[in-house]
C-alpha cells in the first residue's frame, strides 16, 4: 500500500490525510443529531414512550466519556490510524444494528459500542491534528463536525419525507462510517509516515504521563465550557420567551442563530487562528462570552438578547478547538495524548450534567440565572487558564 502514495511529496500526503480527517469529522457529526428527528417514528414502531430517547442519549454520552478518558492510553499503544480504523468499523456496524433493531433493547445494546467508538474516534482525531497540524486546521476540523451535525437531520428528514422508513436513514449513516473505516485501512501508511518523519510507524507515544495541577485544570476547563455551551443551546429559548417576552418563533430562530454563529465562527476564526495562537483564542473566547453574558443580563432593550446570543455563539467557537490544539504545546507527547482524551471525556460529562442541573435549579427559581451562569463560568475558566498558561513548566519534574 505504500506504493499508492510513494510518488507524492510529503506535503501532498499530509494534505490528503487532512482531507480524510475532515471527512471523518463530518461523518462523526452525522449520527449525533439523527436521533432527534428520527425518534418520533422510531418510538411508534418500537412501541416506546417519548422519554425513552433520553436513555439512549445518556448511555451514548456515558460510553463516549469513558472511551475518551481511556483512549489516550490506547493511542499510546496502537497508534492513531489503527485506532480510527477499528473504531470506524465498530461505529458503522453499531449504527447498522440501529437500522436492523427489532426492539428497543437492541438500540440500547448497540448504543454501547457506538458510544465507545465515537469517543475514541473523537480523541484520536483531535490528538492527531493537534500534534501534526496547525491551529487553523483544528478550528476547521470542528467546523466539519458542525457540518455533519447539520447534514444528519437533513438526511433523515429527506428519507422520512420520501415515505421511507427511519431505518434507511440509519443505514445510510452506517454505510458512511463503514466506508470511512475502509479509507482508514487503505491509508494506514499515510498515518505512519506523518507520525514519524523517519518513515517508522506511528504506533506508540512513549513517555511518562504527568498528572499535575496543570493537567487537571485542562479537563475542568472543558467540562465547564461544554456545560455552558449546551446550557445556552438548551435553555436560551426558555430565557427569551419567559424572561424577555420573545415569541416562540423568534426565540427558535435565535437559538438556531446561536448554533449557526458557533459553527460559522469556527470557520472564520480558523482563518486567523495561526496568527492568534491557542492561548489568545481561549482568552478572547471567554472575554467574548463574559461580555455576552453581561449584555444578556440587561433588560429593556428588545434586540439586545439576540445580539448577545450571537456574540456568545461566535465567541465560544474557538475555545474547544484551541484547547485541543494547545495540549502538545502545554505538555510532552504522552501527557498531551492523555489530556486530550480527558478533555473529551470531561466535555461529554459537562454536556450531560451542567444543563440538567441548571434546568432543575432554574425551573424552581428563574431562568434569569442563565446570564449569571455564563458570567460565573467564563470568569472561572479564565482563572483556570491563567493557572495553566501563566507558568509554562513542561513535562514532569524529575523524580
Amino acid at each position: 500500500m505504500n506504493s499508492l502514495f510513494a510518488s507524492l511529496t510529503p506535503r501532498k500526503r499530509s494534505l490528503i490525510l487532512l482531507v480524510i480527517i475532515y471527512i471523518g469529522f463530518i461523518s462523526l457529526g452525522l449520527p449525533d443529531t439523527v436521533l432527534g428527528v428520527a425518534w418520533d417514528t422510531m418510538r411508534l414502531e418500537l412501541d416506546q414512550p417519548v422519554y425513552y430517547a433520553g436513555f439512549v442519549t445518556t448511555l451514548l454520552t456515558a460510553c463516549s466519556a469513558v472511551s475518551a478518558f481511556f483512549s489516550g492510553a490506547i493511542l499510546r499503544k496502537v497508534g492513531t490510524g489503527r485506532l480510527l480504523m477499528l473504531c470506524g468499523f465498530v461505529t458503522g456496524f453499531s449504527l447498522l444494528g440501529y437500522a436492523l433493531a427489532p426492539a428497543f433493547w437492541v438500540i440500547l445494546l448497540c448504543a454501547i459500542p457506538l458510544g465507545f467508538g465515537q469517543g475514541a474516534v473523537d480523541t484520536g482525531m483531535n490528538y492527531y491534528v493537534a500534534k501534526h497540524y496547525t491551529s487553523r486546521d483544528m478550528s476547521w476540523l470542528h467546523c466539519c463536525w458542525g457540518i455533519g451535525a447539520t447534514v444528519g437531520p437533513g438526511i433523515i428528514t429527506a428519507i422520512l419525507a420520501a415515505g421511507a422508513s427511519w431505518r434507511w436513514g440509519y443505514a445510510v449513516v452506517s454505510s458512511t462510517q463503514i466506508v470511512l473505516a475502509f479509507v482508514f485501512l487503505l491509508t494506514l501508511s499515510l498515518w505512519n509516515e506523518n507520525g514519524k518523519e523517519d518513515g517508522g510507524t506511528e504506533s506508540a507515544v512513549a513517555g511518562k504521563v504527568c498528572y499535575d495541577i496543570r493537567f487537571w485544570c485542562c479537563p475542568l476547563m472543558v467540562f465547564l465550557y461544554c456545560g455552558i455551551e449546551f446550557s445556552m443551546g438548551l435553555w436560551s429559548y426558555m430565557f427569551l420567551t419567559v424572561c424577555r417576552g420573545a415569541s416562540a418563533e423568534v426565540a427558535g430562530y435565535a437559538v438556531a442563530g446561536y448554533w449557526g454563529m458557533l459553527t460559522a465562527g469556527r470557520f472564520f476564526v480558523g482563518i486567523f487562528a495561526n496568527r492568534l495562537g491557542n492561548v489568545r483564542q481561549i482568552r478572547f473566547s471567554m472575554a467574548g462570552g463574559l461580555l455576552g453574558g453581561v449584555l444578556l443580563a440587561i433588560p429593556g432593550i428588545s434586540y439586545l438578547p439576540f445580539a448577545a446570543l450571537g456574540l456568545i455563539g461566535f465567541s465560544f467557537a474557538s475555545f474547544y478547538p484551541a484547547m485541543m490544539h494547545a495540549a502538545p504545546e502545554r505538555f510532552d507527547d504522552a501527557t498531551a495524548c492523555t489530556v486530550i482524551g480527558y478533555q473529551g471525556g470531561a466535555g461529554m460529562l459537562g454536556t450531560a450534567l451542567i444543563p440538567a442541573v441548571f434546568g432543575y435549579v432554574a425551573s424552581r427559581s428563574s431562568f434569569l440565572l442563565l446570564p449569571c451562569l455564563i458570567i460565573a463560568v467564563a470568569l472561572l475558566i479564565s482563572l483556570l487558564q491563567m493557572r495553566v498558561d501563566g507558568w509554562r513548566k513542561r513535562g514532569c519534574p524529575e523524580s
